[in-house]
């Protein structure tokens, strides 16, 4: 008995995957949801400026701020998969038209405004950290996604991209982590 105990989560996160793979598009649910209008702005993407698979500038209200994708880590540009990672970011955005919906959550050490960002599909909105972790493009940063609103998502998103092998999970374990990689070349 003890041992099915153990199983339930990943018997629920299983399902969920098999759930969301054997629906109609259209149907599929969406994982991630904005907390509220009041808490989000319209923004575009600067052209040109996403660095890699989790950072880029954006202009909302007449401002210009670099943001920091809150809740996961994408792999570094000299990492297996970083130019990947990197162009895949881009897609999404190109895909929205650069227009995206940011839900500012903290600052981080490099004054980079660290957020949830969503952006619109004509079956509603989408998580741009959904889809980065669902492709295997970045990994799950759970130490630093207390405070997103969508974490529990973005384990369901990256368990998705593991289960079928996508991106960084092509690789044995899942190849090096970015924040391990930063670790191990700091100069």
């Amino acid at each position: 008995m003890h041992k099915f105990l153990n199983a339930l989560p990943l018997l629920a996160i299983a399902g969920l995957i098999w759930f969301h793979f054997h629906q109609p598009d259209n149907d599929k649910p969406k994982l991630a949801k904005r907390p509220s209008e009041t808490e989000s702005l319209r923004c575009q993407v600067v052209d040109g400026s996403v660095y890699d698979g989790d950072t880029f500038r954006v202009k909302c209200d007449n401002r210009e701020q670099k943001l920091r994708l809150c809740g996961i880590d994408a792999p570094e540009a000299k990492q297996p998969l970083g130019i990947e990672s990197r162009d895949y970011l881009r897609s999404l955005i190109a895909k929205a038209s650069n227009k995206v919906i940011v839900v500012e959550m903290d600052r981080d050490k490099y004054n980079r405004t660290v957020a949830e960002v969503l952006f619109d599909t004509r079956d509603g909105e989408q998580s741009v950290q959904e889809e980065m972790l669902k492709a295997g493009m970045a990994y799950h940063y759970k130490q630093y996604s207390s405070n997103c609103h969508n974490r529990s998502a973005f384990d369901i998103a990256e368990e998705m991209g593991r289960s079928q092998k996508l991106g960084v999970w092509r690789f044995p374990g899942g190849g090096q982590r970015p924040w391990d990689y930063r670790k191990q070349n700091q100069s």
